[in-house]
């Protein structure tokens, strides 16, 4: 058995080749890394119209973070903010045309990536990586 700290270096090793291997495609397609763009696209492929406040809890950023960002993607053409007429104090966010192709090339990405990540894994091993992680998520969550 592994120590704690050969395990964390791990999680964090996994995650920085993860980022070396993502990086060239999303800047392929012009997006700006470190920003959350390619999750906040892949989100909205799949659930369009829909408030910043819910837009950044799913894709676990403050909304602050995540207003700057779609500031960035607005002015790119990727998405617009629509104000609906009963409520003066949120937006609505909607995907161009453009942000659509690229949200449909980002969700690509993200496909081939778990099918590299998940290689030669059964079943079975996939339900226990996602168990333990599960609970690391816990423990982190719960500490703060």
């Amino acid at each position: 058995m592994k120590n704690q700290a050969e395990v964390r270096e791990t999680l964090v090793a996994i995650d920085q080749a993860r980022r070396r291997l993502l990086q060239p495609r999303f800047i392929q397609l012009g997006l700006t890394l470190g920003q959350g763009q390619p999750r906040i696209l892949n989100y909205l492929l799949k659930k369009e119209d829909i408030t910043q406040k819910e837009l950044a809890d799913a894709c676990f950023l403050e909304v602050t973070t995540l207003s700057r960002t779609l500031d960035h993607m607005e002015k790119s053409g990727l998405l617009i903010r629509r104000r609906p007429p009963d409520c003066r104090r949120s937006y609505r966010i909607v995907l161009t045309e453009k942000g659509r192709e690229t949200a449909q090339e980002v969700h690509k990405t993200f496909v081939e990536l778990d099918q590299t990540i998940w290689k030669d894994f059964s079943l079975e091993e996939m339900e226990k990586v996602w168990e333990g992680l599960q609970k690391i998520r816990k423990n982190l969550e719960e500490s703060f």
